[in-house]
């Protein structure tokens, strides 16, 4: 195991909490430790200011290929960055993982699936890097909250789903994930019980504001978009977590997607908290940290906590 002794371990707890609570922006970029590489604004594609990630990777060589973990960041699909989680990239490539940030179109750049299109393509684009940064291609998971939670779980789930790889880049590799946890996430854009603003953002996202759509098809978009439209057995493995306190988004497509994935016989997780809000992972840190971590080295196989 890479982290020495309890109180090291203890420190990444408090530092990957720290990183839920106080996200950066390119308006606050934190400083790279000095063990880890941060690798700025890469473009995944080009032609549009969003097609840009970063990387974050131990500096100590490993004879062994690495698990690699995306993180997607939130922001209601109008904002944020891929410099929202960088101080938690830090932690996670402290512990032997590649780290890789990218960010995705937003609203007002087109509606749903171009978010979708893009989180793929620069999971692609990670696979099709793997040697440049010791990756192995078969090891890739991902974590987001919100918005970013709700992309990486539907990115899991429609692995395979030629209509949603869109035209972009590396379109010869895959952007399957091998594992996902995700916070605060919509389970299904269509639920009855969503906030004014949850569902006006929904129907933004699913294509409400261009001129002439129809009411049919921008459900038939928040459909498109909800993870529970693609349930069934062999998906990745799954952990949720959610806030029953939670106000942007409420809990409840969260608790009938977790049922009906357990009914389909999916290997799903489910940290579900009474008093949790919508920033339930640095709230519940010190539940919701050990069991991310545990989650991912699991099914990544961290060679670094071995």
């Amino acid at each position: 195991m890479r982290l020495a002794s309890l109180t090291v371990v203890i420190i990444g707890m408090f530092a990957m909490n720290a990183a839920f609570a106080q996200p950066p922006s390119r308006t606050n970029i934190p400083e790279a430790p000095d063990d880890v590489i941060f690798e700025k604004d890469i473009a995944y594609r080009k032609g549009h200011e969003r097609w840009k990630l970063n990387v974050i990777h131990p500096r100590e060589a490993s004879p062994d290929r690495r698990p690699a973990v995306v993180l997607v960041h939130g922001g209601g699909w109008t904002g944020g960055d891929h410099y929202r989680f960088a101080r938690l990239g830090f932690t996670m490539a402290q512990e032997g993982y590649v780290v890789m940030l990218p960010t995705y179109r937003m609203i007002k750049d087109g509606p749903f699936p171009a978010c979708l299109h893009d989180v793929k393509n620069s999971i692609r684009w990670l696979r099709a890097s793997a040697k440049k940064y010791n990756v192995d291609p078969d090891r890739i998971g991902a974590y987001g909250n919100s918005a970013g939670g709700t992309l990486a779980l539907t990115v899991a789930m429609t692995a395979g789903d030629k209509e949603l790889e869109g035209d972009g880049t590396f379109l010869d590799s895959s952007s399957d994930l091998r594992a996902v946890v995700c916070s605060g996430a919509v389970g299904d854009m269509l639920h009855p019980n969503h906030s004014k603003r949850a569902a006006s953002v929904y129907r933004n996202l699913a294509g409400a504001l261009v001129r002439g759509t129809s009411e049919a098809e921008v459900e038939a978009v928040m459909r498109r978009a909800s993870p529970s439209s693609y349930i069934r057995k062999d998906v990745p493995p799954v952990l949720l977590v959610h806030g029953a306190k939670d106000t942007v988004v409420f809990i409840d497509s969260t608790d009938g997607f977790h049922t009906r994935m357990k009914s389909a016989g999916a290997n799903i997780e489910y940290l579900r908290f009474e008093d949790g809000t919508h920033g339930v992972m640095g709230q519940k840190g010190r539940t919701t940290t050990p069991a991310m971590r545990k989650f991912f080295a699991t099914h990544l196989g961290n060679n670094a906590e071995q």
